[in-house]
């Protein structure tokens, strides 16, 4: 089977799973999300091991799970105690780095304070995303950012690769380039103004912030997932999706757009 047709398939497969646990049931959400959480969690423990600095891959994930469950209960069932265990947690993880007699101690505790703030709270802050403006589930609004981000990595690469000329980050990633970047924004504002009034709860103002929003900050998710890449001098951060790379290679520009779309949102309602 060509790399193509593997890459065709499981990006076929990933986008049907991932629509279909965030429409059928916000459980179906919860469980896929939990385990991608987790799974990303185990990735940048690996890329870590690269430059020597182990991550406290016990405390991460049992953190990180901690964090995306309690905002998962906080919003569908009001239960928010639970952020308490979190970050009494995230303490004794560090507590824990005295013991574990490995060397770049300091470095162990900040990598493994980042991998939190870098998977596990943007996939818990999506959580709150409906309930910012309706008080209730809505898939929809989970889907659109989703959308928005496949939108701009598509004409973004069909782009550069018709138009391409001019390098925009040579130095972290060669083959991207103004013009793509251009287009793939132009296509994601387009289509997300066209999808607005789908979009309850949001005005076309939302959609069009929201889509530009995602325009910018995928391309320094993806640029920054590059610079970690090739900080260690590794290719794909995984290979979970075949011919896709691994579960941080899928989810560079969702990680560092979610962030962005809730503060939006948390100025505006």
């Amino acid at each position: 089977m060509s790399n193509f047709l593997k890459r065709a398939i499981s990006g076929l497969l990933f986008v049907i799973v991932l629509t279909g646990c965030i429409f059928i049931h916000p459980i179906c959400f919860y469980i896929l999300f939990f385990i991608i959480n987790i799974l990303g969690l185990m990735e940048f423990s690996r890329m870590a091991k690269h430059m020597n600095i182990h991550v406290n891959l016990f405390f991460c994930i049992l953190c990180g799970s901690i964090l995306f469950t309690v905002g998962f209960l906080h919003n569908y069932i009001n239960y928010k105690d639970g952020y308490l265990y979190f970050f009494l947690l995230t303490f004794i993880m560090s507590i824990c780095e005295l013991y574990r007699k490995k060397g770049n101690g300091f470095q162990n505790i900040a990598f493994s304070y980042y991998a939190l703030l870098y998977i596990s709270l943007p996939f818990t802050l999506l959580i709150y995303l409906p309930y910012m403006t309706s008080g209730k589930w809505m898939p929809e609004i989970i889907f659109f950012p989703f959308l928005l981000v496949w939108v701009n990595d598509t004409f973004a690469y069909l782009s550069g690769s018709l138009f391409g000329k001019h390098k925009l980050f040579p130095r972290i990633s060669p083959k991207k380039s103004w013009e793509g970047a251009i287009g793939g924004g132009l296509m994601t504002i387009i289509v997300g103004l066209c999808v607005s009034p789908y979009i309850e709860g949001y005005t076309i103002r939302d959609t069009a912030i929201i889509s530009c929003i995602v325009a910018v900050f995928g391309i320094y998710g993806d640029l920054l997932e590059s610079l970690f890449k090739r900080s260690i001098e590794i290719k794909d951060s995984g290979n979970i999706l075949p011919g896709h790379g691994g579960i941080l290679d899928r989810f560079d520009a969702i990680i560092f757009t979610i962030p962005a779309i809730f503060v939006y949102m948390e100025f505006m309602y």
